[in-house]
């Protein structure tokens, strides 16, 4: 995980599990941008999270899913977070099934 370095995020981590807290890293606020992420999920009011959508969208790569949240709202869509890669095995290249057969 990638947080804001500031006090309150600090703060917070101290409070978290050792497993959990060894998982994340911190970035100065103006040099979160430039760091790799792949989803955000954000907690504040609605033009800041206009604003943090729109620099977002303006990165360079994957699209990036972006969660907004009330302050202190807790429902997260954690299942929002998966990272999911898919695996094709292209048969046909290799002459289809019939490639997969032995005739003895």
């Amino acid at each position: 995980m990638l947080w804001p370095d500031e006090p309150l995020q600090r703060a917070l981590v101290k409070q978290l599990p050792k497993a959990v807290a060894e998982r994340i890293r911190f970035a100065k606020p103006d040099a979160l941008m430039t760091q790799r992420f792949d989803a955000v999920i954000y907690h504040g009011d609605s033009d800041q999270l206009r604003e943090l959508c729109e620099q977002v969208a303006a990165r360079d790569g994957a699209i990036v899913s972006v969660q907004g949240f009330a302050r202190g709202e807790t429902n997260l869509l954690l299942e929002r977070l998966y990272h999911e890669r898919s695996l094709s095995i292209n048969t046909a290249a290799a002459g289809g099934n019939a490639s997969l057969m032995t005739i003895g």
